[in-house]
């Protein structure tokens, strides 16, 4: 592997964690606002009011994005431990996309 590719690599997990810790300030700053708001963070309401309904939505988006993001540096850091050789990023490449008529 030629350094390139293995800085290619780094700098999408280094993007990847500070994607993380966004989203995790995001998380917390969405949570003090629930909470000030004097509701939990952990039981949803009854429907009825819409800000607190959009709250709890974006908290259920936000903790989805940070486990996906948990599981694609976890792969990385799988596939990597996998291949002491450095060979990761030949691992990692991406799919090839198939080539045809659009539909749209």
């Amino acid at each position: 592997m030629n350094d390139g590719e293995s800085y290619d690599m780094d700098d999408a997990v280094a993007a990847m964690q500070v994607l993380h810790a966004a989203l995790t300030c995001d998380l917390e700053e969405l949570e003090t606002k629930i909470l000030a708001l004097g509701y939990s963070v952990t039981v949803v309401p009854t429907p009825g009011d819409q800000e607190i309904s959009e709250y709890y939505e974006a908290r259920a988006a936000l903790h989805s994005g940070l486990s996906s993001i948990a599981e694609v540096l976890a792969w990385i850091q799988w596939k990597t431990e996998e291949d002491p050789e450095g060979d990761v990023a030949v691992a990692i490449q991406p799919l090839p996309t198939l080539r045809g008529c659009s539909i749209h």
